[in-house]
C-alpha cells in the first residue's frame, strides 16, 4: 500500500512539472515579440494603445492581452486598374479611356501611431489611395485630348503624381512615385491611331525623299558651278597665256624693228661713207676742170680707175 502511494505521489507531481512547462511553452511566446530593423512596432493592451513606436529589438508584455503591431518600412507598390468602359476617364474630346497606375509607397514612421489610431489597417489606407488614384486621374485627363495623353505622357503622368501628392497628404505614408503604365481605349479609337500612324509615316517618307531630291539638286548645283569655276579658271589661264605671248610677240616684234632700224641706219651711213669717198677721190683727181658727176664703181662698191685723158 506504501508502495502504491508513493507512486501515485510522483505521478502527481511529474504531471504538474509537464502543466507547467506547457503553460511556460504556450506563455513564454506570447510574453516577447522580435521587432525586424526594417519594422517598428505599437503596443496594443486591451484595444488601448500604449507607450511609443517600439524601435527593433526584443520586446517584453503581457502575454494574452497584450499584442505588438509590427509595420514593415520597405517600399511598397499599389496598382489600380481601370477599364476604357464606365469606370474610365473621359479626356477632353470626349474619349473614354482607362488605364493602370502604380503608386509606390511606404509608411510614414513618424506618424505610425496614425495608422494604429485613425485607420485600424493598411486596407482602409489602400481604398483611399485606390479613390484619389482615380479621381486624380480623371482630374487630369478631363483636361487634354486622346491624341495628348500619348504625345505628353511624361506631364500627364506628372500632373497625376502631385495630384496624389495632394489628395493624400493626411495618410500617414511618403509616396516615392507614380506611373501610368498603361493606356486602354476602344478597338475603334486603335484602329485610328494606327491609320494615322501610317499616315504620319507616308509624309515622313515623302519628307525624307523631297529632302534627298533637294539635296541632289543641291549636289548637282555645286558640281555645276564647280565646272564653271574651273572652265572660267582655265579661260582665265588661256587669256593670260595669250596676252603673255602676245606681249612676247611684241617685244619680239620691236627688237626686231630696232634691230632693222639700227641696219638701216648703218646702211645709210656706210652709203654716206661711200658719198664721202667717192668726193674725196674727186678732189684728189680733180685737175682744175670739170670732173664727170658720175663715178663708175665696181660690183664690191670700190671705184673704177679711169685712165687720164691725154692733154
Amino acid at each position: 500500500m506504501e508502495v502504491q502511494k508513493f507512486s501515485s505521489r510522483n505521478i502527481g507531481g511529474i504531471v504538474l512539472i509537464v502543466a507547467i512547462v506547457i503553460i511556460g511553452l504556450v506563455v513564454f511566446p506570447s510574453s516577447c515579440t522580435v521587432v525586424n530593423p526594417n519594422e517598428r512596432g505599437v503596443e496594443v493592451k486591451l484595444g488601448q494603445v500604449q507607450g511609443d513606436v517600439i524601435q527593433p529589438g526584443l520586446v517584453w508584455h503581457v502575454p494574452f492581452i497584450t499584442k505588438i503591431r509590427k509595420f514593415r518600412l520597405e517600399p511598397k507598390t499599389y496598382e489600380v486598374s481601370f477599364s476604357c468602359g464606365s469606370d474610365g476617364a473621359i479626356t477632353k474630346d470626349m474619349q473614354t479611356v482607362g488605364s493602370t497606375v502604380a503608386v509606390r509607397y511606404v509608411y510614414d514612421e513618424k506618424r505610425i501611431m496614425d495608422i494604429v489610431t485613425r485607420y485600424l489597417n493598411d486596407t482602409v489606407i489602400q481604398s483611399a489611395m485606390r479613390d484619389n488614384v482615380k479621381a486624380s486621374l480623371k482630374e487630369t485627363v478631363g483636361q487634354y485630348s486622346i491624341y495628348d495623353l500619348v504625345e505628353k505622357q511624361n506631364e500627364v503622368t506628372g500632373r497625376v503624381a502631385d495630384a496624389m501628392l495632394t489628395r493624400m497628404a493626411d495618410y500617414p505614408i511618403a509616396i516615392s512615385q507614380t506611373t501610368i503604365t498603361n493606356w486602354d481605349w476602344s478597338d475603334d479609337f486603335d484602329k485610328q491611331i494606327k491609320e494615322t500612324a501610317n499616315r504620319a509615316q507616308e509624309v515622313k517618307k515623302a519628307e525624307q525623299d523631297l529632302k534627298l531630291a533637294e539635296q541632289n539638286a543641291q549636289k548637282q548645283v555645286k558640281e555645276a558651278e564647280a565646272k564653271k569655276a574651273a572652265i572660267e579658271q582655265e579661260a582665265e589661264a588661256a587669256l593670260i597665256k595669250a596676252q603673255k605671248e602676245a606681249e612676247a610677240k611684241k617685244v619680239e616684234a620691236d627688237a626686231l624693228a630696232y634691230y632693222n632700224s639700227k641696219v638701216a641706219q648703218n646702211y645709210q651711213v656706210e652709203i654716206k661713207l661711200k658719198e664721202l669717198e667717192i668726193e674725196l677721190e674727186r678732189a684728189k683727181r680733180w685737175d682744175g676742170r670739170q670732173v664727170p658727176e658720175y663715178i663708175p664703181l665696181t660690183a664690191a662698191g670700190g671705184i673704177v680707175n679711169l685712165p687720164e685723158a691725154k692733154r
